[in-house]
C-alpha cells in the first residue's frame, strides 16, 4: 500500500516557528530603536554645530556675538528697540535662512507664526512636532525649538542698565570652554510655574520677552549657578510633567548634547558635576573645568 505524503505543518511545529519569529523580532526592534537613537544623536550633533558656527558667521559680520535676549518689553533704547528677538532670530541669515530673515516688518513676531525652522528640531525631542510648529488653541501655530542659547555666554539687552554685549575678546575663558547651546524641551505641558503666567511652556525660537519668561530659547536666565544644570530626560505631557521650562534639558537619560563656542558638540553625561556645569555656561570668570569636560 501506498501511503499519501503528509500535507501542511502539525499544529506544534507551527507554534515552533510563530515563537522563533517572535524571539527575532524581539531580537530585531531594540536594534532598530538603537539605530534611529544614534542617528537622531547625529542630526541633533549637526544641528548644534551648525547654529555654534553661524553665531561665528554673525560675529564676523557685525563684531559681536547675537545676542541670547534683546527683550521686546523693557527695551526702549532706539538703537536695540528694532533688533529685539532671540539669538535665533538673529542667526537666520547665516544657516541659510536669509528669505526669513527678511520678512517685513522686521520685528520678531512676523516670523515664529506659521514657520518651523527644521535647523532649530531636534528629532530626538519627542514633544517638537516634527514641522517645528506647535498649535496652541486659541493662539495659533507657534514655530518652537528644541534648543536654547546660553543667557550668560552670548549675553543680552533688557535695558540701558541691565546689558551684556559679548565679543569673542570677551570669551576670557576660551571659546572651546564655553557653552554657546543646548538641548532643550520644545513643549513642556506644566499648566503653572511660579512668579510666570499659566502654561503650557513652549520656546517659540525667535521669542524676546520679559513678561513671558518661560517661553523664550534661553538657559542660565532666570535660574543660574549650580542650580541651573540640565534636566535628563523630563516628561513633558499633560497631567503631572517634570519638565522645567527654566532648564535646559535632554531628551536621554544618559546625558545632555551642547554646541561649544569654537563650534564644536560635547555630550556631558547625567551625572556631570553641577559647578562644573555652570562654570562651562560663564565665559569670562576664570574657571577651569576639570576632566568631565
Amino acid at each position: 500500500m501506498i501511503r499519501n505524503r503528509r500535507q501542511g505543518f502539525t499544529l506544534i511545529e507551527l507554534l515552533v516557528v510563530i515563537a522563533i519569529i517572535a524571539v527575532l523580532i524581539g531580537l530585531l526592534v531594540p536594534a532598530v530603536q538603537k539605530v534611529r537613537d544614534a542617528a537622531n544623536r547625529i542630526q541633533s550633533t549637526n544641528n548644534l554645530k551648525q547654529i555654534s558656527l553661524a553665531t561665528h558667521g554673525f560675529h564676523d559680520v557685525n563684531g559681536r556675538m547675537p545676542m541670547a535676549m534683546i527683550d521686546w518689553d523693557s527695551n526702549y533704547n532706539p538703537a536695540w528697540y528694532n533688533m529685539t528677538g532671540s539669538v535665533f532670530y538673529h542667526i537666520l541669515p547665516y544657516i541659510e535662512q536669509d528669505a526669513l530673515a527678511q520678512k517685513t516688518p522686521k520685528y520678531f513676531w512676523t516670523v515664529y507664526t506659521n514657520n518651523g525652522v527644521k535647523t532649530y528640531t531636534n528629532p530626538s525631542d519627542a514633544s517638537c512636532p516634527s514641522n517645528g510648529l506647535y498649535n496652541d488653541a486659541g493662539w495659533g501655530n507657534y514655530g518652537v525649538t528644541s534648543y536654547a542659547g546660553n543667557y550668560n555666554a552670548l549675553g543680552y539687552f533688557l535695558n540701558d542698565a541691565t546689558q551684556k554685549t559679548m565679543r569673542m575678546a570677551s570669551m576670557l575663558d576660551g571659546t572651546s570652554n564655553t557653552i554657546f547651546f543646548s538641548e532643550k524641551t520644545a513643549v513642556c505641558q506644566l499648566s503653572s510655574l511660579a512668579g510666570n503666567p499659566a502654561g503650557p511652556y513652549y520656546q517659540i525660537w525667535a521669542y524676546s520677552r520679559t513678561a513671558w519668561k518661560p517661553w523664550n530659547p534661553v538657559f542660565g536666565y532666570q535660574i543660574t549657578g549650580a542650580a541651573s544644570k540640565f534636566q535628563v530626560a523630563p516628561t513633558f505631557g499633560s497631567g503631572t510633567p517634570t519638565c522645567d521650562p527654566r532648564l535646559a534639558s535632554s531628551p536621554r537619560s544618559s546625558g545632555i548634547l551642547v554646541g561649544v563656542g569654537d563650534g564644536s558638540c560635547r555630550f556631558l553625561t547625567a551625572s556631570v558635576d553641577p559647578n562644573l556645569w555652570w562654570s562651562a555656561c560663564t565665559p569670562d570668570q576664570g574657571e577651569v573645568l576639570g576632566g568631565e569636560w
